[in-house]
């Protein structure tokens, strides 16, 4: 192991265990889904839709996960896209397939905050270090 992987900065590993805890919520929603499909189906709700995006972001998640524990080189650039991804697909869900909240603003200014945080984690000068690449290996 290199001595850059051993000093982890501390954004990165609150990153990871956010997607740690992502990967859960995603997780129990595959899970709850399962169990109430029946439930779901007779409220006109899509288990499938919901099963499906659950247990993509599910894996999702783990795989970033675990780049961020490790500095993979590809783990960075994973995380902007998985972190964007997840925000329009929330929003597309959020304004296209469900019917309109009232707490839009609330949620865009937390989308907005949330994402300028990532971006700022995976642009620090520590963090590119870390997953750089490691011809040594």
């Amino acid at each position: 192991m290199t001595e850059r992987k051993k000093f982890r900065p501390v954004g990165i590993t609150i990153l990871a265990i956010f997607f740690l805890l992502f990967a859960a919520w995603n997780g129990l929603r595959l899970g709850e889904t399962i169990f109430f499909w029946k439930t779901l189906e007779g409220y006109g709700g899509s288990p499938l839709y919901i099963a499906l995006t659950g247990a993509f972001w599910l894996i999702v998640a783990l795989i970033l996960f675990w780049a961020c524990l490790n500095g993979k080189a590809w783990g960075r650039l994973t995380a902007f896209g998985g972190t964007f991804g997840y925000t329009i697909w929330y929003w597309f869900d959020r304004l296209v397939l469900q019917k309109p909240h009232a707490n839009w603003p609330f949620v865009l200014a937390v989308d907005i905050v949330f994402l300028l945080a990532v971006f700022l984690v995976l642009i620090a000068p520590n963090t590119r270090i870390f997953f750089q690449r490691d011809t040594h290996e």
